[in-house]
This record gives C-alpha cells, structure tokens and sequence, in this order.
C-alpha cells in the first residue's frame, strides 16, 4: 500500500493509499488544504481542531447537496421517462452541468 505526505494548512501528513491512488489523494489534500485555508481566513485563528471540524462539516454539506441532486435527478429521470424525450434531455444537461461545476471545484484546487 503505497504512503505519501500530504500538507493541510501547513502540516504534513502521512497517509496511505490504494494503488494508482496517490494522484488522486493528492488532488484531494489539496482541495480540502484550500478550503481549510478559507476557512482560517474567514474565521482567523480558532485553533487547528475547530478548524478541520469545522472545514469537514463544510465539505460534507457540499457532498450532501450533491448527493441530494443526483437523487432528485435520478427521480426526475425515472418520472421522465414516461415523458417526452425534451425533458429526459433537460434533466441530464442539468445533471451533467452540476457534475461539471463538482469536478472544476475539485480541479480548482
């Protein structure tokens, strides 16, 4: 199982990871190191505890929206598919545009 060092808010971490994941886990430590740095700079110092805590508790909420619309979707499509093909298109552009503005957020950092 392959280790890396990753750096949240200026500490290093070390952390393992499966296989051909060590890309990703870094692409991962980096976005959660800058939303942990808005954090810091929205709240200023409150201690690297309450920071994480509250920084996850962010991070989830946006997991939360997001699987909360792809099952709105999901629903949307199943009713959809009784319907014409116009709305079965919609709904998927919708879908897609929100997994693209997820991915530019996760690329962003």
């Amino acid at each position: 199982m392959p280790g890396l060092e990753i750096l949240i808010h200026g500490r290093t971490y070390g952390v393992q990871c499966g296989e051909g994941e060590e890309l990703r886990l870094k692409r991962l430590a980096a976005y959660v190191d800058a939303r942990v740095r808005e954090q810091a700079a929205a709240h200023g110092q409150i201690g690297d505890a309450r920071l994480l805590v509250l920084t996850s508790l962010l991070i989830a909420d946006e997991l939360d929206d997001a699987l909360s619309e792809i099952k709105r979707l999901q629903g949307g499509v199943s009713r959809a598919e009784a319907a014409d093909d116009g709305a079965t298109a919609a709904l998927i552009e919708r879908l897609a545009d929100r997994l693209e503005q997820l991915a530019a957020a996760v690329e962003t950092t």
